[in-house]
């Protein structure tokens, strides 16, 4: 999104008090995590799709509770963030993530990365979380984050400027929309993609592609199914193919372009700035029949409050009708599953409260009666990705290496009904 991530937010214990009921005197303490016996590994193997929900290869519908590590979107960068500091070292740091009872870790790269004098060690980067989410019982979601690694003062970080997967031919100016000049052609972006999959074929730790971070959908930018040279929709397709030909079974994750000017349904008043999903129901991502049709293709967006994100209103009522509107109507109407990519707040406000409820509420399956997802018997709730594991900002960590506990209160809720 077009945002600013909080960084060194005050934590404010007595907000998230109010709106969990959890003792107060237990808030105030800090442990380090603790396995806990509610968190739902996923099963071994690949995961694939039934209606909106994910299912493991005996149609066991299951729930992705994913947290962010923090690296290996700047360029060059083999290691995550924090991997030394607080906690000593990779497997200390995925050890603490299965303890908070989260199941899955998202990982960015960038094509410029994969491509430079560095190149293989950026690769051995990516391959020891892979292994180490592996000993821990963990599964993988590889990210393409940007083109350029936020080159230079780390400008694209949060998403590339141009709102596009590519940053380099038609469709562009031919910089990545930050300043720094283009590299990645259509066809390049493809051929990364397909290096990435063959590199992590048949290694089931790797369970999806998140195919591109934060597109927009600005003029000018990411379109949907328009069949035009920026149809993202048809990048989807395209790379979705080639990624299952390799190494069949992963999921193939397809973002919503953020808007917060509109929408592609065009309906009055509806705005999507978390991602925009309204034009799949006329125009869903299809893979061909040898890939699975829909079976391994899922959608994503990525919800955040107004102190992270700017998005207005951010909770009540008016965010739900916007939730149902832009993204979760695929749920309601069994179309497709939906993996919230990204969410987190520093938890340091009233609004910051009253939105991680609404979410919380609506993944859960508890506002039906506002038109939302219901959820009962064996099925599951939405699956979240909480951002970030690290100790700054929104960072699920105190600089100690200890839980910080207004946010764990939060998305500890996300992985359960």
């Amino acid at each position: 999104m077009r945002r600013s991530r909080a960084r060194g937010a005050v934590i404010a214990f007595a907000v998230l008090l109010a709106a969990t009921g959890v003792d107060a005197s237990a808030q105030a303490r800090s442990a380090p995590a603790q396995p806990d016996a509610t968190a739902g590994l996923l099963p071994s193997g690949y995961l694939s799709t039934s209606g909106s929900q994910i299912v493991d290869s005996t149609g066991k519908r299951v729930r992705i509770a994913a947290v962010a590590l923090h690296g290996n979107s700047r360029l060059d960068q083999n290691t995550i963030v924090n991997q030394d500091s607080p906690l000593a070292g990779l497997n200390a740091n995925l050890r603490a993530i299965r303890n908070a009872g989260f199941n899955t870790v998202t990982l960015a790269w960038s094509d410029a990365s994969l491509h430079d004098g560095n190149a293989a060690n950026y690769l051995a980067g990516l391959d020891a979380v892979v292994a180490a989410a592996k000993q821990n019982l963990l599964k993988v979601i590889l990210n393409h984050h940007n083109d350029e690694g936020a080159a230079g003062n780390g400008n694209c970080l949060a998403q590339q400027g141009n709102g596009l997967w590519y940053d380099s031919g038609p469709g562009t100016n031919g910089t990545d929309g930050c300043g720094t000049p283009g590299t990645v052609t259509q066809a390049s972006f493809l051929a990364d993609w397909q290096q990435i999959a063959t590199r992590y074929k048949g290694n089931s730790t790797v369970i999806g592609f998140d195919l591109d971070n934060e597109p927009l959908a600005y003029p000018g930018e990411s379109t949907w199914g328009d069949g035009g040279v920026t149809d993202i929709h048809a990048m989807y397709t395209t790379v979705g193919n080639a990624v299952e030909s390799i190494d069949p079974g992963v999921l193939v994750i397809c973002e919503g372009p953020q808007n917060y000017g509109g929408s592609f349904a065009g309906a009055a008043g509806v705005k999507a700035p978390e991602g925009d999903l309204t034009a799949v129901a006329a125009h869903p991502v299809v893979l061909s029949g040898a890939n699975a049709g829909r079976a391994r293709v899922i959608y994503s967006v990525h919800e955040y409050p107004y102190s992270v994100a700017h998005i207005d209103p951010d909770s009540g009522p008016e965010a739900v009708q916007r939730y149902n509107a832009v993204w979760g109507y695929l749920v309601t109407q069994n179309i497709a599953p939906v993996w919230i990519g990204e969410a987190g707040a520093p938890m340091s406000s009233s609004d910051d409260t009253a939105w991680a409820n609404t979410l919380t509420s609506y993944v859960n399956g508890k506002e039906g009666a506002n038109g939302g997802p219901t959820f009962t018997g064996t099925s599951q709730g939405i699956g979240t990705t909480y951002y970030v594991w690290d100790t700054q900002g929104l960072g699920a960590l105190n600089s100690d290496g200890t839980l910080n506990q207004p946010r764990y209160a939060v998305y500890s809720q996300w992985r359960t009904n």
